[in-house]
């Protein structure tokens, strides 16, 4: 009897230590370990009873029936040594449980701890409850950010897992990370249920697990239980502080609204930073002492007028305004706020009082050394600072740090290879940035940014509408092949492309208009370039729209229509904050003077070249052009009647990038330096080049046909 008790309470301890490591992680209520509990309890009394009453012999299990004192049954064979090995096995299984529930072979804590946060699963059944769970663990890295030691991965790169099947050792590889953490979340109603998971992200070893059931109101609890257990595991000498003084807000509907705009906030679309906006106001409405729901609100505010917002009113005035209002009502509140002097700084930027901006976003990082917002704000403050080329190259590599799979940091990185090292690190950069990006159809759009003509390297712009169509994105794809086919002289090809995607359909006709605008006008097929200009989706351009009819009517000789349109767009110089704005319509400058000179006002042709030349000579300052400033250099010169200098820009571009954006031979004023010295040289070195890439773009063509049959 006493071998059945002590063989009874072993293995129901075994197996209630199993069910609390697995119940867990399969989902299953909390009551189930409750009943296994009762049920071993209330089994205990049942199988020393049972005990008292049975022997096991020579017949196997039989009903005592000897007296008092007398001999016991005897089993022989295995069953003579069944208590030796349920004994052993019983001895096994708990000295494992010791070891898994011990530090042996638990790795040591990592000398340089970096962690990724996976953004958590939603388990409540509700799509539109996934900003609550990304909302968590975006939390959870500002709450992480704060501890010293720590390197803490910006959510735009942990939350590309999203629906992923990698896992936690891939995910660290991929981020550079040695610790993960990823978890779930239900709510309902008002119970709030957090599963987490701690990986060491070199073995896989599950550091840690755990479970919060809790009311959803102290939801910033478990944030701050959850962000202790991460610190004891993996930075045991780091005490940050991980839990502020009291709660960010104690109003749930604030927070939602929080959450909410905090999830538009990463789009950079016009409709959805106005859907920020307005969560964000609704959150400081409900809770006008919420510091971080303030911070969040002057951000999104700022960026909604950079990224067009500035066309739209809302009705509420101006939006600087209300950004400057907003950050300061949250560092009223938060002077300890990182989130808050980042703000500020962006505010600063706007307003272009650049030495002050540079202190906020300073202090923002002293305060939070991985808010990697921040070191991408800064980043953009340096990178219109003339002198900080060194500064802006390390503040990069750190943003790249925090966020390795940013697109736009990377596009950043990108540009500055490109300007700084050439086309061979260029081009390697590339090659990495597009292995980052494989499938990420979102992340490669970015990249085309610098992947592009305008910067004067068509075929990796050709490559990149390649990786977009294989992530699923034939739409785009299309669309990003045609500007790489104009550039390398493909008129034809681009245009059958075109028609390709308008019978296809889906596709408004302004998305690839300009570039059927310039592929016909390039190559003279002047009926379809007047039947684009005349599309009526043109109308909603307004002023811009008559800045490109005149551009085309002067290539086409066609003065007298040129000068009434360029009349209909009025002060057409400040377009997008830049002498002409966009790039076609920055080289329109030889363009308008003829329309000027054939209207037989000279003296405004002269003085709108002078205005043209000090804009450009303040903008380049004491730095070496760049291609694309090179052929606007060469434009300006033949504006001026200086022929042999245009030649010249126009060499030096050649020296710097495949193929120069704006440079076509094709154009009228281009072609007025026919018969100077060297330009024949200089077309017949760019044809070269362009054939060379066409070439290129019908391999790539031809082994994707191939591997689709």
């Amino acid at each position: 009897m006493l071998r059945v008790a002590a063989s009874y309470a072993v293995i129901a301890w075994l197996v209630l230590q199993i069910a609390s490591v697995v119940i867990d992680p399969l989902g299953l209520p909390k009551w189930v370990l409750t009943a296994l509990i009762i049920a071993a309890a209330v089994g205990f009394p049942l199988a020393i009873g049972l005990a008292w009453f049975l022997e096991i012999g020579e017949h196997g299990i039989e009903l005592d029936t000897s007296a008092a004192g007398a001999p016991r049954p005897s089993a022989r064979g295995l069953r003579h040594y069944a208590d030796a090995i349920v004994i052993g096995i019983l001895l096994i299984a708990v000295v494992v449980l010791l070891v898994r529930q011990s530090d042996i072979g638990r790795p040591p804590p990592p000398e340089n701890p970096a962690i990724a946060v996976l953004p958590f699963k939603n388990l409540s059944g509700d799509p539109k409850e996934e900003y609550f769970s990304d909302g968590l663990a975006e939390e959870m890295l500002d709450r992480l950010g704060r501890v010293p030691g720590l390197k803490v991965i910006a959510s735009s790169s942990s939350f590309s897992f999203k629906g992923s099947s990698a896992d936690a050792k891939t995910v660290a590889a991929q981020l550079g990370v040695t610790t993960v953490l990823e978890g779930s979340v239900r709510r309902e109603g008002r119970k709030l249920k957090v599963n987490a998971k701690l990986i060491d992200g070199a073995t896989g070893f599950q550091l840690w697990s755990g479970s919060f059931d809790r009311d959803v109101t102290d939801i910033f609890a478990v944030q701050a239980e959850l962000a202790k257990v991460v610190i004891d595991a993996i930075v045991p000498t780091a005490r940050g502080d991980t839990a502020p003084a009291r709660p960010p807000t104690m109003d749930l509907n604030a927070h939602d609204h929080y959450l909410l705009g905090l999830a538009a906030q990463r789009s950079r679309t016009v409709s959805r930073l106005a859907e920020s906006v307005s969560h964000l106001e609704q959150a400081v409405a409900l809770d006008p002492s919420y510091a971080e729901a303030y911070a969040a609100l002057a951000r999104s505010l700022l960026l909604y007028e950079g990224y067009g917002g500035k066309y739209e009113s809302d009705g509420r005035g101006d939006r600087v305004v209300r950004a400057e209002q907003a950050v300061y009502k949250a560092l009223s509140l938060d002077e300890s706020s990182s989130n808050a002097h980042g703000a500020l700084g962006n505010l600063l930027r706007t307003r272009e009082q650049h030495g002050a901006a540079e202190e906020e976003y300073k202090r923002a990082l002293k305060l939070n050394p991985n808010n990697a917002i921040a070191v991408h704000d800064y980043g953009v403050l340096l990178s219109i600072m003339p002198g900080r080329g060194a500064d802006l190259a390390a503040l990069g590599d750190r943003a790249l740090e925090l966020d390795p799979r940013s697109a736009i940091d990377w596009t950043n990185k990108l540009a500055r290879v490109l300007e700084t090292q050439g086309a061979a690190a260029y081009r390697k950069q590339f090659a990495v940035a597009m292995q980052v990006f494989a499938g990420d159809a979102d992340g490669l759009g970015t990249l085309a940014l610098t992947a592009s003509p305008e910067v004067g390297y068509p075929f990796e712009a050709y490559e990149l509408s390649h990786a977009l169509e294989r992530a699923g994105d034939r739409t785009t794809a299309l669309l990003t092949s045609l500007e790489p086919l104009v550039a390398a002289g493909a008129f034809d090809e681009c245009l059958a492309r075109i028609d390709q995607i308008k019978a296809a359909g889906g596709v408004e006709p302004l998305e690839f208009a300009p570039l059927e605008i310039r592929a016909a006008g390039l190559k003279g097929d002047f009926k379809r370039l007047d039947e684009v200009l005349a599309i009526p989706e043109r109308s909603q351009l307004t002023r811009r729209r008559y800045v490109v009819d005149a551009y085309w009517n002067v290539v086409q000789g066609r003065l007298e229509e040129a000068s009434v349109a360029l009349s209909k767009a009025g002060d057409f110089e400040p377009f997008d904050g830049g002498f002409m704005g966009t790039s076609l319509i920055m080289g329109a400058l030889p363009a308008v003077m003829s329309i000027y000179q054939a209207d037989g006002r000279e003296h405004e042709a002269q003085a709108l070249l002078a205005r043209f030349q000090e804009r450009l000579r303040k903008k380049l300052g004491k730095r070496t052009p760049d291609a694309g400033q090179n052929v606007l250099l060469a434009e300006v010169a033949i504006a001026a009647g200086q022929r042999a200098k245009a030649v010249r820009h126009l060499r030096e571009a050649m020296k710097q990038v495949p193929v120069p954006d704006r440079f076509y031979p094709e154009l009228p004023w281009f072609k007025s330096l026919e018969g100077e010295p060297g330009y024949a040289q200089v077309v017949q070195e760019l044809e070269k080049r362009r054939a060379a890439i066409r070439a290129q773009i019908a391999a790539l063509d031809a082994t994707r046909d191939k591997r689709a049959k």
